[in-house]
């Protein structure tokens, strides 16, 4: 007999356009300030998390994540231990990613704690939504999005996707009205719409156990979560006019990648 999950009682959480708006117009003015991507997707939450918690519920491992309030940040931050992993697992290309981009994975933590302030999340959601933020790189490293403006926008359209967040949504719809100036004549919107996509037909990137998978050859951890190759995102980042983008990073990256 297939078994039920219940969905969480949760208080209704209500949705802040002001706030959304406000952090929106400060993530225009800088991209590279992770605090206002979390605060607009702490004002727009909602409840629209409830029914993705539901899902990866119904999976034994996503169960035990969300039973076991499991986290992330601990694995994510040993290098030696992702260092003694095997060339070419998951955990080593994770490292090789993180080490040439300058990013570590409690930077990522400590600017949601800035961005989510003192909201009090109920304990299941905390559990989902900081499983979603830590293993935020490991997606990047998957799926082949870097973290050039669209790459970061492609991800979110998968991220979208699979956890249907409103406010991952609204960033990413507004995205697309600057993406094209900074990618022109690159087939940037097709890249956003086929990370949609990718999302939609990849196995559940919530429900897994990481920590194993970190061990585990990349190519096979890539192939069994079914995701599949950024082919328009591939034709269009080399398309890219840093000298047009709002990100201090992504300019600092090109400068480096011209000297």
């Amino acid at each position: 007999m297939q078994s039920t999950t219940t969905l969480p009682s949760l208080a209704h959480n209500p949705i802040r356009w002001g706030t959304a708006f406000r952090a929106l117009l400060a993530l225009r003015n800088d991209n590279d300030d992770t605090t206002h991507v979390f605060k607009i997707v702490d004002a727009l939450r909602g409840d629209s998390e409830k029914k993705s918690l539901a899902r990866m519920k119904q999976t034994r491992i996503g169960r035990r994540i969300i039973e076991e309030d499991r986290s992330l940040l601990t694995v994510l931050t040993d290098r030696e231990r992702l260092r003694s992993l095997s060339d070419g697992s998951l955990g080593r290309v994770y490292l090789s990613f993180m080490e040439k981009e300058g990013l570590s994975a409690d930077g990522l933590a400590e600017a949601s704690v800035d961005g989510y302030g003192e909201n009090k999340l109920d304990p299941e959601i905390r559990t989902f939504t900081t499983w979603a933020r830590d293993s935020h790189d490991l997606w990047h490293v998957l799926t082949g999005y870097g973290r050039d403006p669209l790459g970061e926008l492609c991800l979110l359209a998968v991220l979208y996707s699979q956890i249907e967040s409103r406010g991952t949504g609204f960033i990413a719809l507004l995205g697309l009205l600057q993406i094209p100036l900074e990618y022109p004549g690159a087939p940037a919107i097709r890249a956003v719409i086929q990370g949609f996509q990718i999302g939609r037909n990849a196995e559940s990137m919530m429900a897994q156990d990481w920590e194993r998978l970190l061990e585990q050859p990349f190519d096979e951890v890539r192939n069994a979560l079914c995701l599949g190759q950024p082919t328009y995102y591939e034709r269009s980042r080399p398309l890219h006019d840093a000298s047009r983008s709002k990100s201090r990073a992504a300019v600092a990256a090109s400068a480096t990648a011209q000297a």
